[in-house]
């Protein structure tokens, strides 16, 4: 059944022949309660308009107020019978994490909502966090919703904006407009990374996004312990909490509370709540609890590939995969047997697993103090909680060793030694580290599939599980569902559920079908085997892709690790491929490929994806990984190259503000000093984990990159500044060619030497060369702080956060200096690429634009 807008309303009309238990009501036929015209009284919408007409004033108006009768419109509500929604999405966690599915995790939460309702062993993700995310809330495809790729790597292409277009309207805004309480809680991955400042717009955040109420973080990942958190638009910090606070549970005592308010203020209203932990997307960050009762069981002594073992089996003896599964070889191509390891390596990997499975944990405790609190009012019977395991597959990007700092592995190192390594090994999941774990866990988490996160071809990208309860009306306690499903058939089968039509317009703009299938029908234990509704479905993440049809798929060979982002990239990445074609009906775990028995299914379905890409704003199809971080996007700084600011300010999200990577550029503070001398903050722009400063140490002024925590290069005068006026000035000579380079598929010109010179008063005072600089990003969930510094500081040893400049900041000018290309450069990078994939160029070259 798929659902489109001009169809819905026949469709709602034949809920109560689909499933076996009674439907709501419908919202077609206008339900109305107490007496129009008075306070009290309340209506539902046909939905096909939002937001609603106004009604027709129908009271009595006179000249005088005692000969006229008022009228209030009806308070909106949803059709009678329309349950509460607890949407749960966790990050970054593959089909063999939780026990609820075989795994070794503890997650009670998510095994009480399969065994009070089913479980779904076919959903499937887009392989990527935000595209999954913009796929849940909309109905549509990731491409159809502008999220080909995650907001950081956005390029000017409808499919890859970031942007969730006016015409696809979230189920928070459906929803809220026919009568529902919305919030969303934790992760915010779907707002541009472009409009992420206080300037706005905020149209595309939770709020604009028809979710009344926002608690979380805006972006991919966050520090636990100090993360960038929202109040809906509104930056909070310091955090509210005792030391030791933790956004896990931070954001559940949040929820909790919100869902109290709104019980004791209007219980009979039905509340929709996206619940978004950043768990289990790196950072790990459990707290010493968690960390503490993981270790203590032991989980991982024996190594990933015998944890792997006991998963597969544990699946079976489940039954969440069919018996006759096999598993694919254990890739020792790319990660070692746990045998060949030494025994720091050993020890190191030990201890990364454990704390991702205390991360793990540790939310679903967390989750599971939220329903808790559902069923504590009263509310549970009426309550469809969807409990979606990971939206990708379990992340392999902190590569094969692990990184203490995932910032590193955006900045090119993803091969930090063990040795170097260890010395975090007694904080690893502090706050002291931005940690990752070993992509040997991680393929042995996806069990019992291959391959990871951003593998949009293999079932180890894309292949999810969910447990779905909803004790007034699913009786199958326990059961399992094994039809196809996909992200993008959660809005369907919500909207199926409450009786509520996906709308004709929304302010007036018409509306894109739904592109999701409702999978309500499984709810019913007569439909238990039903054959999959949703028949054809195509994938596509990073140049690698799949197609799904009715028990195939078509899907390309893995032809990039996602470690490995900073190589060139498929220069043709829909015919430049070896293709592989599985039969899922009879390969569960898509380890048999038979694409050379089968040429003719082979082109039939290479042929499908090629209408569906086009259907789906899939092209133009684009391998790169590295490059499209720091390609040119319309933030709010684009085309500048001064800044002036005059007032301390705080939150300025990376994304919106000034970058000072592969550029030439200068900071001038003009500052006046008080009697007794002065400290603190002029100027920062990331955190602890990739970062710089520009501040006053005891008077003294200094200029501090921090890179990517390995290595901290300082400039600093040798006195402190006396009273009075003064201008201090940091000026930085990059020797590279910058990002121009990019349009030639080439990272040489990024990363480069430079040198800096640090001035008072005219006066040098320090000089020093860089050997690199960090070529892609500083750390994301850090902001862009004036006068102080929010969350973490660049340099522990020199100060802590807020470090309040004492000194009266005058006027900061920051200004950049970008390399453009000449045409003996242009010459030389033609030369260089001089490199042919099958007879063809790489790229037609021509001069970048400026």
């Amino acid at each position: 059944m798929r659902f489109k807008t001009s169809g819905f309303v026949a469709c709602a009309l034949g809920i109560a022949a689909t499933l076996a238990f009674p439907a709501v009501g419908n919202a077609s036929d206008a339900q109305t309660t107490g007496t129009v015209g008075s306070p009290a009284a309340t209506t539902t919408i046909d939905g096909r308009q939002l937001p609603s007409p106004d009604p027709a004033f129908g009271g009595v108006i006179k000249d005088d107020a005692l000969n006229s009768q008022a009228w209030w419109a009806p308070r909106i509500v949803p059709p009678k019978g329309a349950p509460n929604i607890l949407l749960i999405v966790t990050d970054d966690a593959g089909f063999g994490v939780p026990s609820t599915f075989g795994g070794v995790v503890p997650t009670p939460a998510m095994d009480r909502i399969a065994n009070e309702g089913l479980r779904f062993n076919n959903v499937h993700s887009t392989a990527l966090c935000s595209p999954s995310r913009a796929a849940l809330i909309t109905g549509r495809n990731h491409h159809s919703s502008g999220f080909g790729v995650i907001s950081e790597q956005s390029t000017g292409f409808p499919g890859y904006n970031s942007i969730i277009g006016k015409d696809k309207a979230t189920i928070g805004r459906i929803l809220r407009d026919n009568g529902y309480s919305t919030a969303w809680f934790g992760k915010d991955h779907n707002t541009p990374a472009f409009e992420a400042s206080q300037a706005g717009p905020f149209d595309q955040w939770p709020i604009g996004m028809g979710f009344e109420y926002f608690y979380g973080f805006v972006g991919g990942d966050a520090n636990q312990w100090q993360p960038n958190l929202f109040r809906n638009t509104t930056q909070i910090y310091p955090f509210e909490g005792k030391p030791g606070w933790n956004l896990v549970t931070g954001m559940a005592d949040d929820a909790i509370a919100y869902l109290h308010r709104l019980n004791q203020t209007l219980p009979d209203k039905p509340f929709l709540v996206k619940y978004a932990p950043g768990a289990t997307h790196a950072p790990h960050h459990p707290t010493k609890e968690w960390v503490d009762k993981i270790a203590a069981m032991h989980l991982f002594d024996d190594g990933w590939n015998k944890l792997r073992d006991r998963i597969f089996e544990n699946q079976k003896k489940l039954g969440v995969i069919p018996q006759d599964t096999q598993l694919a070889p254990w890739p020792t191509s790319v990660l070692k047997n746990w045998d060949d390891l030494t025994a720091d390596e050993r020890k190191l990997f030990i201890r990364q697993a454990e704390i991702f499975a205390a991360y793990a944990a540790y939310s679903d405790h967390e989750i599971g103090r939220v329903v808790q609190a559902i069923e504590d009012m009263g509310k549970l019977d009426d309550t469809l909680i969807i409990y979606i395991n990971g939206d990708n597959g379990t992340s392999a990007e902190g590569g094969p060793l692990g990184t203490p700092n995932e910032v590193a592995f955006f900045n090119g190192i993803n091969d930090m030694p063990v040795a170097a390594q260890m010395k975090w090994y007694d904080v690893w999941g502090t706050e002291q580290t931005y940690n990752h774990m070993s992509a040997g866990w991680s393929w042995a988490f996806n069990t019992p599939f291959s391959w990871f996160k951003q593998n949009a071809s293999k079932l180890g990208g894309i292949g999810q599980n969910m447990a779905i309860s909803w004790p007034a009306r699913i009786k199958d306690k326990g059961g399992l569902r094994e039809q196809f499903t996909h992200f993008i058939d959660i809005v369907p089968t919500i909207l199926e559920v409450t009786g509520i039509p996906a709308p004709e317009t929304v302010d007036g703009i018409p509306q894109a079908p739904i592109e999701g299938t409702s999978f309500a029908y499984t709810f019913d234990q007569n439909n238990a085997k039903a054959p999959s509704r949703h028949e054809t479905q195509y994938f596509e993440m990073l140049g690698q892709w799949a197609v799904y049809n009715d028990g195939w798929l078509l899907s390309t060979e893995v032809n990039r690790a996602p470690w490995e982002a900073f190589g060139p990239a498929n220069p043709d990445p829909l015919n430049n491929q070896t293709l592989e074609l599985y039969n899922l009906q009879e390969d569960f775990s898509q380890s048999s490929n038979i694409a050379d028995q089968n040429p003719d299914k082979v082109a039939q379905l290479k042929k499908l994806f090629v209408e569906e890409a086009r259907k789906y704003q899939v092209f133009p199809m684009d391998a790169s990984v590295a490059a499209r971080i720091v390609a040119p996007r319309p933030n709010i700084t684009a085309g500048r190259t001064e800044f002036v600011y005059t007032q301390p300010m705080v939150g300025l999200p990376q994304g919106d503000s000034p970058s000072l990577l592969n550029t030439s550029y200068s900071i001038t503070a003009e500052i006046d000093v008080p009697d007794g001398g002065a400290e603190g903050m002029i100027l920062t722009s990331g955190g602890r984990f990739a970062g710089y400063g520009f501040y006053l140490l005891k008077g003294r002024p200094v200029f501090l990159w921090n890179l990517v925590d390995l290595k901290r290069v300082k400039w600093e005068g040798q006195d402190a500044l006396a009273p009075g006026k003064h201008t201090i000035e940091f000026d930085f000579k990059y020797e590279g060619l910058g990002a121009g380079t990019l349009a030639y598929n080439n990272m040489s010109g990024l990363g480069q030497p430079g040198v800096g010179t640090l001035k008072v008063d005219g006066k040098v005072v320090d000089t020093e060369r860089l050997a690199h600089t960090l070529p892609m990003i500083l750390q994301w969930d850090e902001s862009f702080d004036i006068g102080s510094d929010t969350l973490t500081g660049v340099n522990d040893d020199d100060y802590q956060p807020p470090f309040a400049l004492t000194a009266t900041l005058d006027r900061l000018t920051l200004k950049v200096d970008r390399p453009t290309l000449s045409e003996a450069d242009v010459q030389q990078l033609q030369n260089a690429q001089a490199i042919a994939v099958d007879g063809r160029p790489i790229h037609h070259l021509q001069p970048a634009p400026h």
